[in-house]
């Protein structure tokens, strides 16, 4: 839904467990999306699998502003290069 989505701005999906092949599905989704402009998914165990598929998603998405990936078992240094 979030791939087709042309409406929806704002995403909050704290604490949803959503692990390594939910961020995989969010960075897909985040190819295609370009409306989201705010995702919150702190503590969802995503892990560096999900947290690089949502990098790779970020270098071809313009619109996300602001996004929270606390909590997720990303290394440091991941997150320095999606920031």
């Amino acid at each position: 839904a979030l791939k087709i989505n042309k409406s929806l701005q704002n995403l909050n999906l704290r604490w949803n467990n959503i692990g390594p092949q939910g961020g995989i599905a969010i960075g897909d989704a985040l190819l295609h999306n370009n409306t989201l402009t705010n995702l919150d998914l702190e503590s969802n165990s995503i892990g560096p699998q999900g947290g690089i598929a949502i990098g790779v998603a970020l270098e071809h998405n313009n619109t996300l502003t602001s996004l929270n990936l606390g909590w997720n078992n990303i290394d440091k240094q991941l997150l320095k290069q999606i920031n």
